[in-house]
């Protein structure tokens, strides 16, 4: 009887173990739409969000939008603050001059970062002294500055592009056949110059636990066609794999916890070692979200994605998707532009186990014109 009665009870705790750590439905819900009123005159939060929100020490979301703000429909864009609860408000509205111009930046969609010190740092499209974009440092209380203005190095090498945190507190990016550095005061450096006979540099680098730098590039070869890269601090560049012609990257690349970078192409999933070793460890469906457009692994040690045109034709409205590091699909949802937004464009796991993210269009705002969301995906994963 005791035999008995012990099994059972191994039963039931099995049983409810499994219970506890079955997967939960990811649900979306809206937790802000940006919107204009009915004749599109006062936009106060800006509109068409963009680029991954960023959670700061202090609890609070921070994100960037293309276009309007404080004052007028006619600034460009915002960079705003949002509670867990969706509490939104501008924190930065990039406004015109007298006349007319954008001295501290406009459009803050190329780059977005937290600072090693705890501030938010970006590189906006134009504005600036020569039109061509700016680097900022925005506080969370709100001080602005202007820290460089880019296309003002000889022959216009310090064009603007997508920044990243590197381990020793500068920022990184590339662009074109140039990797540099920026450091928290605006200094600019190049560090490496890739030959054109090799190809450009597209997308946002992600830098190594070995230090090293890893990114996709256009190949100068083939047609449309990319390839992928390790650059080393001291300038050793190595192409790690070719794409096929007619195949691209579509997404961020990432560093998971197993040593290997995953990505986003036009035929799926992808998984790159560090020594170059390549495969699509999932091949994607419109339905699932084809192509990716954004890649992370969260707590729970898988990859959460999203998919801007993701989804059913015709209206392929975007999708949020997730699979094990091994290429197993673990489920795919839509958006609905009515209630949720839809084409989203950017997504972060918060610290309470939550993701957050952008969706670029749509939204529900009565009386008003929906422009884009903030929105919360509930994925049951507990607090970090």
């Amino acid at each position: 009887m005791k035999v008995l009665l012990g099994f059972i009870a191994s039963i039931s705790l099995a049983v409810l173990l499994l219970a506890q750590s079955a997967p939960t439905t990811p649900t979306i819900s809206q937790l802000f739409a940006f919107s204009c009123n009915s004749n599109f005159s006062s936009c106060p939060e800006g509109f068409d969000p963009t680029l991954s929100p960023i959670e700061l020490a202090d609890g609070n979301f921070y994100g960037v939008t293309w276009w309007a703000g404080q004052g007028s429909s006619n600034n460009g864009g915002t960079v705003w603050k949002a509670t867990p609860a969706g509490l939104v408000t501008a924190l930065r509205t990039f406004a015109f001059d007298s006349s007319g111009k954008f001295p501290n930046g406009e459009n803050p969609v190329i780059g977005f970062a937290a600072g090693a010190d705890g501030n938010l740092y970006g590189t906006t499209e134009s504005g600036g002294s020569a039109n061509a974009g700016v680097m900022y440092r925005l506080t969370p209380s709100g001080s602005f500055e202007v820290l460089h203005n880019f296309c003002t190095v000889n022959g216009c090498q310090d064009a603007a592009a997508p920044i990243i945190l590197g381990k020793d507190g500068n920022f990184y990016g590339a662009q074109s056949q140039t990797v540099f550095q920026l450091t928290p005061q605006g200094s600019w450096t190049q560090i490496y110059s890739l030959s054109s006979s090799i190809g450009s540099f597209v997308g946002q680098l992600v830098q190594g636990s070995d230090g090293n730098f890893y990114g996709p590039a256009r190949s100068a070869t083939g047609i449309c066609a990319d390839l992928l890269f390790r650059l080393t601090p001291n300038g050793q560049f190595t192409v790690l794999y070719r794409f096929p012609e007619l195949e691209k990257v579509t997404s961020n690349m990432i560093q998971a916890s197993d040593g290997n970078f995953y990505g986003g192409a036009e035929p799926g999933i992808f998984r790159l070692t560090p020594a170059g070793g390549f495969k699509i460890i999932h091949q994607m469906t419109q339905a699932q979200g084809q192509p990716p457009t954004l890649l992370l692994q969260a707590s729970d040690g898988n990859l959460w994605g999203i998919s801007t045109n993701g989804g059913t034709a015709p209206n392929r409205p975007g999708t949020l998707f997730h699979l094990t590091t091994a290429g197993t699909l673990l489920g795919s949802l839509q958006f609905n532009c009515a209630t949720k937004g839809c084409n989203p464009v950017g997504l972060v796991e918060g610290r309470d186990g939550n993701f957050y993210g952008n969706a670029a269009t749509g939204g529900n705002a009565p009386n008003r014109n929906p422009l884009g969301t903030l929105f919360k995906v509930t994925a049951g994963l507990p607090p970090r």
